[in-house]
């Protein structure tokens, strides 16, 4: 069960509250102060961007120091007076600076607790992975539950209630996680490298920025068949996970200006995450015996059919704009899990008797990019275009990634297949 004992998994649920309620209070917060939607797709991006070489650093420096509880310390403790930060400034562009500080202190836990994670028996591992996401969308709902009673004059309230979250993750990581005894073995050290796909996290694999040469292998590797084939399912991803932050990062400064209230703000985050919820714990089971492509064309065509439920309102005016909405963001949760699931097991499939380390690197950096071109593009389209062109780009992201997938559907299947 690895060094840091059975409970040390709990020790996630403060870490991701503080994260989920930031994503939440941070929009609201920058509207309130004058900002528009294109200051919150400044901040995403920014978060975004500063994310990945901060995922490469840490990793490398929890790889060759190989102390997780320190570097959960390090983030857990790092993260306080940036949070305090937060409280005090009242400008847009010092929000937007603090929340890409926020990213790269943040990211140093990550590594750690997938080490944390890989170090149980490997029999056990898909039941704590499966444990593992449900703690982390559990987590969400104790900072977003309570932000359903968030009125205006409560926001600096609901920081401090982050700051007080945050340190409870503190206290929890000294408390649940051992100390590091140094006897993880170099190919267990390895392979747990290798794995971080599994968790659709971000890898510590260097290649995203030394990799010399990366265009011109990638070019001659398309010639191989089942190269080609990984190729494009990351194709399909990239556009996929470019569609989500196209329409998330704009989402909540379109409710804010359709006179939704901070709360129902929160209660339609609240519903997202139980739509993630029942995928883990129950949709799972119920779907175990199809296909993961048939999961990968399922979550495509939730993901569609929510976006274009938001349309309601806009396009006709019809109904109450916060239960359309609470339905539509709640059914977007289950396509999100079921693509979480479908896209890293799939990739993995694909990848494990190939060469890893480089698919994840450039898995990462996919990932990563396609993040950081979808918020800064919501919030252009939003502020000088219109939230339904935004929305509206977001099913055509999504919809192209289906076709991509869908034409190399038998190759893929047969890939998944044979590993």
């Amino acid at each position: 069960m690895g060094n840091s004992g059975r409970y040390w998994m709990y020790s996630i649920l403060p870490i991701s509250a503080v994260s989920a309620g930031l994503s939440v209070i941070l929009p609201l917060y920058i509207l309130s102060l004058g900002g528009n939607a294109f200051d919150v797709g400044v901040a995403i991006t920014l978060f975004n961007l500063v994310e990945i070489p901060s995922s490469i650093f840490w990793g490398e420096i929890t790889e060759r120091v190989k102390k997780t509880k320190m570097f959960i310390l390090v983030s857990t403790v790092g993260v306080i007076p940036i949070i305090f930060v937060l409280y005090l400034i009242k400008s847009v562009a010092s929000i937007q600076v603090s929340y890409a500080f926020y990213a790269f202190i943040a990211t140093a836990a990550s590594p750690a607790l997938n080490i944390l994670l890989m170090n149980t028996r490997r029999n056990r591992l898909p039941r704590y992975f499966s444990r593992y996401s449900v703690l982390v969308i559990l987590g969400s709902f104790i900072a977003l539950i309570p932000g359903i009673f968030l009125t205006y004059g409560l926001i600096f309230a609901f920081m401090l209630f982050i700051l007080g979250l945050n340190l409870l993750s503190v206290v929890l990581a000294l408390i649940l996680i051992k100390a590091d005894k140094n006897v993880t073995k170099k190919e267990s050290r390895k392979e747990v490298k290798h794995s971080f796909s599994i968790l659709n996290l971000i890898s510590v694999t260097p290649f995203l920025l030394t990799g010399h040469g990366l265009i011109k292998r990638i070019t001659g590797s398309l010639k191989d068949k089942k190269i080609r084939s990984v190729y494009t399912l990351l194709s399909s991803v990239a556009l996929f996970n470019a569609g989500l932050y196209l329409f998330n990062t704009s989402y909540i400064p379109y409710l804010n200006k359709n006179f939704v209230t901070y709360g129902g703000i929160f209660s339609i985050n609240v519903g997202n995450s139980v739509g993630q919820l029942l995928v883990y714990t129950v949709l799972i089971g119920l779907l175990s015996r199809m296909k993961l492509e048939s999961y990968y064309k399922i979550s495509a065509w939730v993901r569609i059919l929510s976006y274009s439920i938001v349309f309601l309102p806009i396009l006709s005016f019809v109904g109450d704009i916060f239960y359309i909405n609470l339905a539509a963001y709640s059914i977007a949760g289950i396509g999100y899990g079921l693509w979480n699931v479908s896209s890293s097991v799939l990739l993995y499939s694909h990848i494990k008797k190939m060469r890893p380390a480089h698919y994840i690197g450039i898995w990462s950096a996919i990932l990563g990019v396609s993040a950081v071109a979808g918020s800064f593009l919501s919030g252009f389209i939003s502020t000088y275009v219109g939230y339904e062109y935004t929305f509206l780009s977001a099913i055509v992201a999504i919809f192209i990634s289906l076709a991509i997938f869908d034409k190399k559907i038998d190759s893929i299947t047969l890939s998944a297949r044979k590993t």
